[in-house]
């Protein structure tokens, strides 16, 4: 009989991904939603930490102890793909499958919860239209000073050894979002940088940003799409048809050639001091751009950010992944200096829970006994601390996401026990995603469309599972 299950579960999740191209909403870069293959802010998040504890684990505990290396040379260690399991059992090879799960479950959290807070800066009223927490509106200085203070409430927290270390994990994610907002929402990928701003988080000055009645994009290079709604879309979007564009060279030559920084506007942003900041008119600014951006039709229309793959939502859709390039590198970077330079090994293994006492670690495991589940943080994410040149077809490489998906599928209709699964669920934070004035909503309950028919599967085959035992 359980093998008639495996095969019914199989037919259905062939229907299933043969129909959709993704179901679980998460957040993007500045997105609050998965688009098609789009690489998220949740998973830029862990793909930065993964590269981040790796090294950690390599220095502290894998290098000083000499046996180690056997199993863990330097050129293997360094170019293959690990998740945080890999790491932690190569820089602890005494440990079982069963204690590598019971000492990294406070860590998982700890990192769930960063991410976590990552997502809601899309959707929290005080900055989901706050121009200087997405770099939006060409507020570098606000986007960078933000990032600065941020990061000294997570410092001063781990320095003054707090036990509660909430506040601190808040504001790492917050900074983290900003951060990696800049890359998709800025035209540093347009200006063909070929690195990361290292000024941005530690100057307020990060660059020359164009003038407030500087012109800085044009109409030409934008195409002007149509598209029929869906009946998800008509629900969702209440736009139709839906009219987008697709825009590849719009920045202005001069602002490419004097390599001046700028970002798109929206209409009705909150500055700092919550004066209302929106799209200048007759001046040609670049727009955010997006179906639910209403500033892309004021000139100069179409828009610049590169938050997904989809262009109903991103009008430099095709830079999408080079943007996520540098977002992946500028978090690696960012942790690795609070690392080495403001907490110290001792410090950041506190900020991280890396290194959990057994007391800590029981009570973890107690509450995921209980039902407590990840939001975000998923196992199977792996990433390599070499920076290859094939790091952009990796990223691309949708097969893999699917198979894992469907495992993740398989482990949620019966599972293990195990808080393996993220729930992508924050209604119990009383997040309203349904906000479609929220340029950065849209994709989130655009994407959620497949959430009912995913609970429906799972519902349908435990019910079957019941039934069959």
């Amino acid at each position: 009989m359980a093998s008639n299950i495996y095969i019914y579960s199989l037919f259905y999740l062939f229907i299933y991904f043969t129909s959709t191209n993704g179901f679980i909403p998460q957040p993007i870069i500045a997105d609050g939603g998965q688009s098609s293959d789009s690489i998220t802010h949740t998973e830029i998040t862990q793909l930065g930490f993964i590269r981040t504890l790796c090294r950690y684990l390599y220095d502290t505990r894998i290098v000083p102890n000499k046996n180690n290396t056997v199993n863990a040379n330097p050129q293997d260690y360094f170019a293959k793909q690990h998740t945080i399991d890999d790491c932690y059992k190569l820089a602890h090879p005494e440990y079982s499958d069963a204690q590598v799960t019971l000492y990294t479950g406070p860590m998982k959290f700890v990192l769930d919860l960063v991410m976590t807070h990552n997502a809601l800066v899309d959707f929290d009223p005080k900055t989901k239209k706050l121009s200087s927490a997405h770099c939006d509106s060409e507020a570098f200085p606000n986007c960078s000073r933000r990032i600065i203070q941020l990061k000294k409430t997570v410092v001063d927290d781990v320095r003054n050894n707090k036990t509660d270390l909430t506040n601190a994990h808040t504001s790492l994610g917050q900074l983290l979002h900003t951060l990696q907002d800049f890359y998709s929402h800025s035209n540093w990928v347009e200006l063909n940088k070929t690195d990361v701003n290292i000024l941005i988080g530690q100057n307020e000055t990060i660059g020359t940003v164009a003038a407030p009645d500087q012109a800085t994009c044009t109409n030409n290079g934008c195409v002007t799409k149509t598209q029929d709604c869906s009946i998800w879309q008509r629900i969702t979007l209440r736009k139709c048809p839906l009219v987008y564009y697709d825009c590849t060279n719009n920045i202005l030559p001069e602002i490419i050639n004097k390599q001046i920084l700028t970002s798109g506007y929206l209409l009705d942003q909150m500055t700092d001091s919550n004066g209302i900041i929106s799209k200048p008119l007759n001046l040609s600014k670049c727009s955010h751009g997006s179906v639910s951006d209403e500033s892309t039709s004021i000139p100069a229309i179409g828009g610049i950010n590169k938050d997904s793959t989809n262009l109903i939502f991103s009008p430099h859709a095709n830079l999408h992944f080079i943007a996520v390039e540098y977002a992946i590198n500028a978090t690696e970077r960012f942790l690795n200096g609070l690392r080495a330079t403001d907490l110290g090994d001792e410090g950041f293994g506190h900020l991280f829970l890396i290194d959990p006492t057994d007391i800590a670690a029981k009570a973890v495991a107690d509450e995921v006994a209980k039902g407590k589940r990840f939001r975000f943080f998923t196992p199977l994410v792996t990433a390599s601390l070499n920076k290859s040149t094939s790091f952009l077809m990796d990223l691309k490489n949708t097969l893999t996401k699917t198979i894992n998906s469907i495992t993740s599928i398989f482990n949620n209709i019966f599972p293990s026990g195990k808080a393996n699964i993220p729930t992508f669920d924050l209604s119990d934070l009383g997040i309203n995603i349904e906000d479609m004035s929220n340029s950065d909503a849209a994709p989130y309950l655009f994407a959620s469309k497949n959430t009912g028919r995913k609970k429906r599967l799972i519902d349908g085959l435990r019910q079957k599972q019941k039934t069959s035992k």
